[in-house]
């Protein structure tokens, strides 16, 4: 019998074995990846590190704990989970040796011992760049970490100018012999150009340690973004919020939600942060408050702490913000829904804001004299035009620019526009107050009923000079009363009733309430039996002994602002919370701090939301509509939150 070798071995088994599609085709793994949205807040409801894919194991540690702790709260613990009631330990949960079976009990201390110190060094060591496998195996010089951290700081540097203009990163054509690699790689360029030791640097790397893939860019404005949320959570964090929110389609048709949380920072003062977008599947009602919940979780807050909700408009009218309000009011009573009052103002907001934008056209044309210029194009059109269709239509267009009505309908609307933009400006403030929204509303229904009743005289002395009417056209009925009546009261009769129709004062008991707190006048509207109900609806807030002693603190604290200089000349609600902080009462006077500040977290109108999607519009476009959902998010943060990025300085992001 003749030896076989291990080639005959080979072949022979190779030529037995015929081969089938059936045999070699294996399905392919789909690639499995974590993003920080997945994230869940409540460690009750978190799966066991151990079912998550091997893979992507390492990256779930890492970002629970660079996340932290989950306290809603702001009550020193080490894990807390409304959803069960009970407290957790992050570190365990995250290195939890299965080996080491535990249970509560004198064993456990005694016998067995405890192995949260060992979860927690493992922890440590886990985060600690320096102690890493790779780190040990790899030596890295003095001098190979410092021409890195050269490396680091252009790259951030670029990547930071970048995110800051909302431009592109990537480029075509990349290549080395492309004549644009796109912004990203040719800043780089540019800068290894301008700064010798830069150049001397990227030269000596290594070609697998450049810093321009597309993933380093993407981590770079993640540590950006995960920066400046960093800041907006410590700045919430243990406060009550409330959510405006909407939603709208990218140009990739995609449905982004955006969330923005209003809240009372330290210093008394009304604050609107961008919390982030959530890509969601549909806009169904449930779909639309998981998302919510899950970036709220993601970010370590509570549900429990959401004490108002305001919508679009817009939104409300196709019903699909409903559900969600209802959603979160069974789970938080105390979230109330924004439809009683800054509903009708947003509405009265996105049409006085139209009115607005037609009153800045309208006073710019007559500024610039484009009114007159577009009556010498129309001279020249009748006169020069060959067609008779184009010397007709601009003859009859001159006419119209002639005729009294459209003079007369010219300085009416530029006297309307003007008192409501007033209005517009003022509720698209950030820091607007609900009360004081209230008082600008009746402003302007009093200022345009005063004109309905006492300006028309005044709008009949100014000099118009225009173009005679024909003799041939029969009056129905006079000048005088076509001009009044169905002109000058129909406009001002207008507008007034949307303002009736979308605001009624006696629509929500809080404000009404709250609105004998305004500081006008010294407190002239001062009323304690309305401004202890406020407290009797946040029971949650106030115990007996709160109500009983309440009445006479908003009496003495009334007395004792008369009296301080601070509060002379203040007309805002808001302010009255900054002076407050400012000078201590808030502590001496809490029962009165606290409606002041949980009225300041109602939303006013959702002109903040509206500002975040126009800003998608420069971040997302046609010709990036392939960007991720992580990452448009993370470029997001940082554009529209450039007073705060600005202030995070490169080392802080670089760790």
């Amino acid at each position: 019998m003749s030896k076989r070798t291990i080639q005959s071995h080979f072949s022979s088994s190779s030529a037995s074995t015929p081969h089938t599609n059936e045999s070699t085709s294996e399905p392919k793994k789909s690639r499995v990846e974590f993003s920080h949205s997945d994230l869940i807040g409540d460690p009750g409801k978190r799966k066991p590190i151990d079912d998550y894919q091997p893979e992507i194991r390492d990256q779930v540690k890492r970002a629970y704990a660079l996340n932290g702790p989950t306290q809603p709260r702001d009550i020193i613990f080490p894990q807390y989970s409304e959803y069960k009631d009970a407290t957790y330990c992050l570190y365990c949960y995250l290195f939890f040796n299965s080996a080491k079976p535990e249970k509560f009990g004198s064993s456990v201390f005694a016998h067995q011992g405890y192995t949260h110190v060992e979860a927690r060094l493992k922890c440590e060591d886990f985060m600690n760049q320096k102690t890493n496998v790779g780190r040990k195996l790899v030596q890295i010089s003095k001098e190979e970490e410092k021409c890195y951290e050269i490396q680091l700081t252009a790259s951030l540097g670029v990547a930071r100018f970048l995110i800051m203009q909302g431009d592109a990163f990537r480029g075509h054509d990349e290549s080395s012999t492309s004549l644009n690699k796109g912004t990203y790689r040719e800043m780089i360029d540019w800068y290894k150009d301008k700064v010798e030791i830069v150049k001397e640097v990227y030269e000596k790397c290594s070609k697998n340690c450049q810093m321009l893939s597309p993933d380093i860019q993407k981590d770079l404005t993640k540590a950006c973004a995960e920066e400046v949320t960093s800041v907006i959570i410590d700045e919430i964090r243990g406060k009550k919020f409330s959510v405006l929110i909407d939603e709208s389609r990218d140009v990739s048709i995609k449905e982004q939600m955006t969330v923005i949380l209003r809240f009372v920072n330290d210093e008394g003062k009304a604050m609107e942060r961008f919390l982030g977008l959530q890509h969601v599947q549909s806009c169904t009602a449930i779909a639309l408050k998981e998302g919510l919940v899950r970036m709220l979780s993601s970010h370590n807050l509570s549900i429990s702490m959401l004490r108002g909700q305001g919508y679009d408009g817009a939104s409300n009218m196709r019903g699909e913000f409903n559900g969600v309000q209802k959603l979160i009011r069974d789970e938080n009573p105390y979230a109330f829904y924004g439809h009683c009052f800054a509903h009708q103002l947003q509405l009265v907001v996105v049409n006085d804001t139209l009115l607005a934008k037609h009153h800045d056209v309208l006073l710019e044309k007559i500024k610039n004299g484009e009114i007159m210029t577009g009556r010498d194009v129309l001279e020249i059109v009748k006169k020069d035009s060959i067609k008779p269709a184009c010397n007709g239509g601009a003859l009859g267009l001159i006419g119209k620019m002639e005729s009294f009505d459209f003079v007369f309908i010219l300085h009416l609307m530029i006297k309307l526009l003007s008192m409501t933009d007033i209005l517009s400006r003022a509720l698209q403030r950030k820091d607007q107050d609900i009360v004081e929204a209230i008082y600008l509303i009746m402003d302007v229904k009093d200022g345009l009923q005063d004109m309905r009743e006492n300006g028309w005289e005044p709008l009949l002395k100014k000099k118009i000079n225009v173009r005679g009417t024909s003799r041939r056209r029969k009056q129905k009925v006079t000048n005088m009363h076509y001009y009044h009546v169905e002109i000058f009261l129909v406009a001002i009769d207008a507008i007034l009733t949307e303002l009736n129709h979308r605001f009624n004062e006696t629509s929500s008991e809080l404000l009404v309430c709250m609105a004998c707190f305004n500081p006008r006048k010294s407190f002239s509207n001062f009323d304690v039996d309305k401004l202890v109900r406020p407290a009797e609806i946040y029971a949650e807030y106030f115990d007996i002994g709160d109500l009983t002693v309440l009445p006479n603190e908003l009496k003495s604290f009334v007395n004792r602002a008369r009296r301080t200089p601070e509060f002379l000349g203040c007309t805002e609600l808001g302010k009255v919370a900054e002076i407050m902080v400012k000078t201590n009462m808030n502590t001496s006077y809490q029962s009165v701090y606290r409606p002041i500040e949980l009225t300041l977290i109602l939303p006013v109108a959702t002109a903040s939301v509206e500002r975040i999607f126009s800003a998608m519009t420069i971040i997302k476009t046609d010709l990036r509509s392939k960007i991720g959902d992580e990452w448009l998010n993370d470029l997001m943060i940082c554009y529209n939150k450039k007073e705060i990025f600005r202030k995070i300085c490169n080392e802080k992001i670089k760790k």
